[in-house]
Parts: C-alpha cells; structure tokens; sequence
C-alpha cells in the first residue's frame, strides 16, 4: 500500500469502528466542522440522527401494521 492509502486508513479507521454506516456520518461531521464548513456538518448530523433514531421507530411502526 502507498503512504497516503496508509495515512487515510489510519485517519478514517475509528470511525469505521462506529459503525459501516453512522461512522462515515460522524466523519462527515468532524471533518467538516474542522474544515469550517457548520452547514455541511449540519447536514451530516441530522442524516445521523434520522438513521439513529427515525429509521428504527419508522419500521417498528410499520411492522406493527403488518400484525
């Protein structure tokens, strides 16, 4: 592997640690935050808190449908 490959794993890792998919939000908002960009890293945080909490009251209502 090359250097920068190397450096961006080890960047990158802990937030793969989180989770395949709440990692890379989390990413996207530190990193954006950092960068100053607040807006991007805005939008990034409501994405996390719709997979977070929305999405599993979405589909325990939806499966309560279904019964």
């Amino acid at each position: 592997m090359s250097p920068i490959t190397v450096s961006r794993l080890k960047r990158l890792a802990p937030f793969f640690l989180i989770g395949p998919i709440s990692g890379p939000l989390v990413a996207g908002i530190v990193f954006n935050w950092r960068d100053g960009r607040p807006v991007l890293a805005s939008l990034y945080a409501i994405a996390l808190v719709e997979y977070a909490f929305l999405l599993p009251a979405l589909v325990a209502k939806l499966g309560l449908r279904l019964v």
